[in-house]
């Protein structure tokens, strides 16, 4: 699958198994598991910034093996994204993969988002082989400026919407000023921000004891006030920040 230039590759690797890369720029995300030869796996430190990219031409996977996501920037990527014209996907079922503003999802349930150019595309479900949900892996895109909402996921998981953990894989930031942010509140005017540029993720920002996330009495994971907030800059032109985002079952979650 392709969008926005970035070719989207998902692979599973057995224990102590090589994949040989093209060379291209790559980037790694890893879901599941441990890449050997990068002693990487799924989480950065706490809410630290750290890059996907590598420069070596193979992923070996560790004693566990493990499940990552490749993205590849292939020369079609632009400079920057100023129009959702470029950010459609190409490829098989990329039909099932549209957009649709913040607003046209969530509207019936919010109001936030009304008239705010932000908008999220479907995903890819990763399944184990009993049928489990590993990680939903969707898109989203907004524009500068654009607040996506203080949250805390403390909502009662469904089955329409399950508990997660989230780690944001960043494809474009518009204005380089975009970034995740902690708060003490929805309403607190003090926020640190932290800047993500293109293939940057983060580490955890929800809590987590003994290598597992921390769960509320309700099921949902715990997490603390956080958002995403988009830059600004003196260009009159709009410019996306471009963001996968990866949804982990939280019995999935090995910290």
């Amino acid at each position: 699958m392709v969008v926005a230039g970035w070719r989207i590759q998902f692979v599973q690797l057995g224990a102590h198994q090589t994949l040989i890369l093209a060379n291209e720029k790559n980037y790694v995300k890893v879901i599941l598991g441990r890449m050997e030869n990068h002693d990487r796996g799924c989480y950065a430190e706490d809410i630290a910034v750290r890059s996907t990219r590598i420069e070596s031409p193979q992923v070996l996977s560790g004693a566990g093996g493990v499940l990552f996501a490749l993205m590849t920037e292939t020369d079609d990527v632009p400079v920057n994204l100023h129009d959702m014209s470029e950010c459609q996907f190409i490829g098989p079922s990329a039909e099932a993969l549209n957009w649709a503003s913040f607003e046209e999802k969530f509207g019936d349930f919010i109001d936030v988002f009304n008239g705010v150019d932000c908008h999220m595309a479907n995903g890819f479900h990763l399944l184990d082989q009993g049928g489990t949900e590993i990680v939903y892996v969707n898109f989203w895109t907004c524009g500068k400026g654009v607040d996506l909402s203080t949250h805390n996921h403390a909502q009662t998981p469904t089955a329409m919407s399950p508990a997660f953990v989230e780690v944001h894989l960043v494809l474009n930031n518009g204005t380089g000023r975009g970034g995740m942010y902690e708060t003490t509140s929805p309403g607190a005017v003090e926020r640190i921000r932290h800047t993500m540029l293109r293939g940057d993720e983060h580490g955890p920002y929800f809590e987590h004891a003994n290598g597992k996330p921390v769960l509320r009495e309700n099921g949902a994971v715990k997490y603390p006030w956080h958002g995403w907030q988009g830059g600004t800059d003196e260009g009159a032109t709009q410019a996306y920040d471009f963001v996968a985002a990866f949804e982990i079952n939280p019995d999935y979650a090995a910290i």
